[in-house]
């Protein structure tokens, strides 16, 4: 028996409304699963850490939630999502980092066919607030446990990093502590952030 992690900072204006950063917490058992997923969960963690440092203080409700059982059945987003709908919760946005901790590179979108396209629009205002940092808006997939929100009308976002080392370390016993840069994770958190914090004040 396993559950998923969950930690939340309330939102003062719609607390209701939840924009979501995750990773998963299993891994496979040959190598750390230091970036398949610890990177993932350690910057989801960091967001919620970078925006109360700041003092920041969101109108919607920031959750982080670390996953269980990506790797072999995704039930810890499968439940997650069954009780999502059971609270009647809205997500506003849910983003997965699930690629390693690597340089970012910027954000893939996806969502119900209903309302992807007005959403997506509105996320690409934001590009060119993002791209002095690297940072790309692209249209895509999101992250294997955010999966299961598609059908409740928010949007999906994956955070994508820089892929060319990714697959040297991932399901390998290679995938150790080692090989994670604290800068590069650092960077990625931040991202995430900036992110959040732009879906948070001007919202969808």
């Amino acid at each position: 028996q396993s559950y998923n992690v969950i930690g939340e900072i309330r939102g003062w204006e719609k607390p209701g409304d939840i924009i979501l950063v995750g990773g998963h917490l299993d891994s496979w058992d040959v190598g750390h699963g230091a970036h398949d997923d610890g990177a993932g969960c350690v910057q989801s963690m960091d967001v919620l850490r970078n925006l109360r440092r700041l003092g920041y203080q969101p109108r919607h409700t920031i959750r982080c939630v670390l996953f269980m059982n990506e790797e072999n059945g995704l039930r810890g987003g499968t439940e997650y999502a069954k009780e999502a709908k059971r609270k009647n919760e809205f997500h506003l946005c849910a983003i997965e980092s699930d690629a390693g901790g690597f340089t970012p590179r910027g954000f893939s979108f996806d969502g119900d066919d209903a309302v992807f396209g007005r959403f997506f629009e509105k996320v690409e205002g934001y590009e060119p607030l993002l791209e002095p940092y690297g940072l790309s808006i692209t249209r895509g997939g999101s992250g294997a446990d955010i999966g299961p929100l598609k059908g409740m009308k928010g949007l999906l976002s994956g955070y994508s990093p820089d892929s060319q080392r990714y697959f040297d370390v991932h399901h390998t016993a290679a995938d150790v502590f080692d090989t994670v840069n604290k800068r590069e994770l650092e960077l990625g958190a931040a991202s995430m952030t900036a992110l959040v914090y732009l879906l948070d004040k001007y919202g969808l």
